[in-house]
């Protein structure tokens, strides 16, 4: 048959009437599902403005990238992604397939040409539809049946836990299987029918054609069945997309709408300042619409997949947090909420979100990082810690804490005068001594008060001064940065101490719009990196920032410090998750520690930017948990696995956390940080301590 005869009745074997009755429900379909999506877009409205706008240039390339390539859902779970993929190219091309085929019949129609006088559906172009077709037909069928096969539990090694399977999820990926497998009877019945001869087209429709004809199905019985099978086709497909708005798959829209807006910020947070305070009387998130916009809209993007669950280390640890359930929670109360009525938007507190689930979190950002649709549980926690904080409902030792950090401006609560105790015998400028260093070493409070940091600090130094760098350190009036403040939830705090931090740095010639020269800062603290690179600037501080592991790494690679490989023990490297996930240094620490002894350290399962959290951050650090309790015992287990001797980190609250999950378990392995190792390869004193 030559090309340009190819070709198909659009609606053969339907009369005119039911032709009518059809357009007629489709137009019931689109009124329900148009009226589906406004209701929810009024609810997404009724939250608090955005804090961000989105230029449309970055969201006609996010379309693509993220969700046309689907290039977000590749982080974890490659065969679940791989399905992923399949059900959504499926349904991509089925609906275009339709939209195209609803466009050739009208427009013909409009035209006056007969049925089998097509406007564009045939030769070439209708051989390349019929078989596309066909194989993403097969792409949704395969896709959701794993899909269906993993809510329900079968052949997930995890078990049912991460996956939240319930009865709709059910009902929905069963409903896709049938739509997928209605649609090649249909085809087959209509290849008996209509004895086309061009069954090479649509192989799948070919295998049921064949199936019918091994049951007894002539052409004449194969009309009225595809009459009947047709419609309940038909009614089917119609019915389902009307219910979309209503069910998981709206997390299709949502979520194609938040990826397309939203970048993934790790280690930000919104600032609030006194003004909108006094303007608006709140503070952090009590009820729904104290959300913003774009985070309403996020609990309609979330699908419930576990993958922030199965990273999450409070969850691990037994605690009460789990970011999936707290999404789908505060979803649920979503679909109750009516913004409009007079008791609209009670408290999210106690029976929705409990303060212990809370105070679960170490703000390790991994369920941000790890999800796919770009939600984020951390900044909801974050927002609701901060109504807990305004309403005082922040006791015990963390409370005890933030008096402290207030008090004194460091979080063990001695006096400011005793903040360079640790280095008297060290000949260390002050900014104030040596107002032209180059650099400046931010010490911060750890390393200033608790004795077993004061090493790192002091191993710093010795590197720098074996460099010859001209730095310089800052005076006792430095204050804490405020991070752990910031992310318990008291934000007014935060700001009270980075004003401070900000009038000395600036006064100090360290801002980047200086006039004179570049400064720069390097500190051993990834939780004060993070502060002084993305919190500081919201309050008018402007840095140049490096963690000391990428300072070090540059100087060894200027050649200003000479390391030569020493029989250091056998090393593993416990990354920070504000250094690696946060900040994506990765590389310069593990290539210092090869340089210092001579081979790569032993890698942990849970390494680089998929680090786990050793449980400190989010303020957990002066938190009152014993040590059997903490968050990060996973960690600990990771970390003696690997047969190391050594635990190298490069974070104060991780030293401290490590160290003391190792030593609870009575193993003869110790905990240092990077800069000591290279004090150790060089052969330096540095760990005399000052009494």
């Amino acid at each position: 048959m030559a090309p340009g005869s190819l070709t198909r009745e659009v609606f053969g074997n339907i009369d005119g009437s039911s032709k009518l009755v059809f357009y007629l429900l489709a137009a019931v379909s689109l009124t329900i599902f148009t009226l589906g999506i406004r209701s929810r877009v009024r609810l997404w409205r009724a939250g608090q403005p955005n804090s961000e706008k989105t230029g449309w240039p970055t969201v006609v390339r996010r379309l693509f990238s993220r969700v046309l390539f689907q290039r977000s859902t590749w982080s974890s779970r490659r065969v679940a992604s791989c399905a992923h993929l399949l059900v959504f190219s499926g349904m991509l091309v089925l609906t275009l397939g339709t939209i195209l085929i609803a466009i050739e019949h009208l427009g013909a129609s409009l035209a006056g040409r007969s049925p089998t006088d097509p406007l564009f559906h045939k030769g070439l172009y209708f051989a390349i539809y019929e078989l596309l077709m066909d194989a993403f037909g097969v792409a949704l069928l395969l896709g959701s049946g794993w899909f269906l096969a993993r809510r329900m539990g079968w052949g997930n090694k995890q078990g049912s836990e991460s996956i939240a399977g319930n009865r709709g999820d059910i009902w929905l990926l069963a409903s896709l299987m049938m739509l997928a497998a209605s649609g090649y009877l249909v085809e087959g019945l209509r290849i008996l029918w209509a004895e086309t001869g061009q069954p090479g087209f649509s192989p799948v429709g070919l295998l049921a054609a064949w199936l019918f004809t091994a049951a007894g199905t002539t052409s004449t019985s194969a009309a009225a069945i595809h009459l009947v099978l047709w419609w309940c086709h038909a009614v089917a497909a119609l019915a389902f997309i009307a219910v979309i708005p209503y069910t998981r798959l709206l997390h299709a829209i949502a979520g194609a709408i938040q990826l397309a807006t939203q970048q993934k910020q790790l280690g930000q947070m919104q600032l609030v300042s006194i003004e909108d305070l006094e303007k608006t009387g709140r503070f952090g998130v009590g009820q729904l619409a104290d959300f913003q916009s774009r985070q309403l809209r996020e609990l309609d993007a979330c699908v419930a997949c576990g993958r922030c669950q199965d990273v999450c280390p409070a969850h691990q640890a037994g605690k009460p947090l789990s970011p999936r359930d707290l999404v789908q929670g505060l979803r649920g109360e979503l679909d109750n909420w009516n913004p409009t009525a007079p008791a609209a938007g009670g408290s999210l507190h106690a029976e929705t979100v409990s303060a212990e689930t809370l105070w679960s979190c170490t703000t390790c950002s991994a369920c941000v990082d790890i999800c796919p649709l770009g939600v984020n549980p951390l900044e909801m926690i974050t927002d609701l810690r901060r109504y807990l904080v305004g309403e005082g409902q922040l006791r015990g030792p963390p409370a005890a804490t933030m008096q402290k950090l207030q008090r004194s401006g460091n979080t063990w609560g001695l006096p400011s005068e005793d903040r360079l105790a640790w280095a008297r015998d060290l000949d260390v400028p002050t900014a104030e001594a040596n107002p032209d260093f180059d650099v400046l070493y931010w010490v911060g409070c750890a390393a200033a008060y608790d004795r077993r940091t004061q090493r790192v600090a002091r191993s710093v130094i010795r590197l720098l001064q074996a460099a010859s760098v001209n730095f310089a350190i800052p005076g006792s009036q430095a204050r804490c940065t405020g991070e752990s403040a910031r992310r318990m939830g008291d934000e007014f705090l935060f700001q009270e101490l980075a004003a401070a931090n900000v009038e000395m740095l600036d006064s100090q010639g360290l801002s980047t719009s200086a006039p004179d020269r570049d400064r720069l800062i390097i500190t051993h603290c990834p939780h004060c990196l993070n502060s002084l690179l993305n919190d500081y600037p919201q309050v008018g501080g402007n840095y140049q920032v490096l963690h000391h592991s990428e300072y070090l790494l540059d100087l060894v690679q200027q050649g200003q410090l000479q390391i030569e490989p020493a029989q250091l023990p056998e090393m593993t490297y416990h990354d920070p998750c504000y250094l690696a996930r946060v900040g994506e240094v990765v590389s310069a620490p593990r290539q210092l520690l090869e340089i210092a002894s001579g081979k790569p350290p032993r890698e942990m399962p849970r390494h680089g930017i998929n680090t786990s959290c050793c449980g400190a951050g989010g303020g957990r650090m002066w938190m009152d948990d014993d040590v059997d309790s903490r968050i990060g015992g996973e960690r600990v287990t990771e970390a003696l696995e690997t047969g190391a001797s050594v635990v190298a980190v490069g974070c104060p609250f991780c030293l401290t956390m490590m160290g003391d999950g190792i030593a609870a378990r009575d193993q003869n392995v110790v905990v240092k940080d990077i800069a000591e190792l290279l004090v150790d390869a060089l052969d330096l004193e540095s760990n005399v301590m000052v009494e």
